[in-house]
C-alpha cells in the first residue's frame, strides 16, 4: 500500500476513536501517524525519510515488513504514545489512553492493509510464522 493509503486508514480509525473521546482532530493526527510509522523500516517511506538513520539501520538489519510490521511494534507504539502523553500532561491536554489507542489502531490498520497485498505480513513474528497474504499488488 502507499503512504497516502496508510495515513488515510490510520486517520479514519484515529478520528473515530477521537470522536468518542471528544478529541477527533487529535485522534485523526495520531491515527495517521500510527498508520505511517510501521514503514520506518524503509528509507524511502514518509517515516523513513524523517527518521533516516533509524530506517537505514532497520532495513540493513531486518529488511522491510519485518519487525515493524508486527503486533509487537503496534503495542510498542501504543505504549510510547501513552508514555509521551503522560510526560506532556502538564503542557498539553492529552489523554494517555487516546494517544495509546490511536497510535496502536493506526499501526494495526497499516498491518491490515499490507496483509491484503501479495507480499503480506507476519504479524506475530518471531513467536509464530503465520504469514497473511492477499491478492492485491501495489
Amino acid at each position: 500500500m502507499t503512504g497516502k493509503t496508510h495515513a488515510a486508514a490510520g486517520a479514519f480509525v484515529g478520528a473515530a476513536l477521537g470522536h468518542l473521546a471528544g478529541e477527533p482532530y487529535l485522534g485523526l493526527a495520531l491515527g495517521a501517524l500510527g498508520g505511517l510509522l510501521p514503514d520506518v523500516d524503509h528509507p524511502g517511506s514518509w517515516a523513513g525519510r524523517r527518521l533516516r538513520p533509524v530506517a537505514v539501520t532497520l532495513e540493513a538489519l531486518f529488511g522491510h515488513r519485518t519487525v515493524t510490521h508486527t503486533l509487537w511494534f503496534a503495542l510498542f507504539l501504543g505504549g510510547l504514545g501513552a508514555l509521551l502523553s503522560a510526560c506532556l500532561r502538564g503542557l498539553v491536554a492529552l489523554s494517555a489512553w487516546l494517544a495509546a489507542l490511536a497510535l496502536f489502531l493506526g499501526a494495526i490498520s497499516h498491518l491490515a492493509l499490507d496483509a491484503c497485498t501479495r507480499s503480506g505480513v507476519e504479524p506475530l513474528a518471531p513467536v509464530h510464522g503465520w504469514h497473511v497474504r492477499g491478492p492485491l499488488t501495489t
